[in-house]
């Protein structure tokens, strides 16, 4: 078997020295992977809120 990679957004297999198996996919992966990490920026800091509110109550200053 030849040596090779796989696409980072569809799986396909393409030579070694290539990311993604096109421009349309190298796109999607983009836009895919900036919705992810706004998702996780918006989790985490609801997490902090919600964290900071139970301490503020536990504690009595809310």
């Amino acid at each position: 078997m030849e040596r090779h990679r796989h696409c980072l957004n569809c799986g396909i297999s393409i030579p070694p020295e290539e990311t993604f198996c096109s421009e349309r996919c190298k796109d999607e992966y983009i836009k895919k992977r900036k919705r992810m990490l706004r998702i996780q920026s918006i989790s985490l800091f609801l997490i902090f809120l919600v964290l900071v509110i139970f301490v503020g109550l536990k504690s009595g200053i809310i």
